[in-house]
């Protein structure tokens, strides 16, 4: 079963999201980067939900740290407002997509999927070039 991480400081944004994600997926949840970053270092994970904006280190900001860390994880930015500007930065970082809160459940679950699959294609790719 895949592993998902859900990193927001919005108590009700993880909630809601792990109610989407929990009937086919792992899911564990931060509210901060560095609960984030634990999790992390514990679980192999294979898709992180990023908000943008978080108290102290920003999700754009641990969209970095994960990418240096973690190079193959796809991370799907999650935030309230979907400012142009902030969408440009998340994709240009690293992000593998970008939703806008409220959420549409399809339209998320549709975006896991899809970055699961895309991660697991790359990595079957990269063992037949081996």
């Amino acid at each position: 079963m895949d592993k998902l991480l859900i990193v927001d400081d919005e108590q009700g944004s993880r909630e809601a999201l792990r109610l989407i994600f929990s009937g086919d997926y792992s899911v564990f949840s931060a509210a901060s980067a560095d609960e984030a970053q634990m999790v992390l270092s514990l679980e192999q994970v294979d898709l992180v939900l990023l908000d943008v904006v978080m108290p102290g280190r920003s999700g754009l900001d641990l969209l970095r740290q994960i990418h240096s860390d973690h190079p193959d994880l796809p991370v799907i930015m999650v935030s309230a407002s979907a400012a142009i500007p902030s969408v440009v930065e998340a994709i240009r970082q690293g992000a593998v997509d970008f939703v806008g809160k409220p959420f549409d459940v399809e339209n998320i679950r549709h975006m896991a999927r899809r970055a699961l699959e895309t991660t697991r294609l790359h990595r079957q790719v990269a063992v037949l070039e081996t």
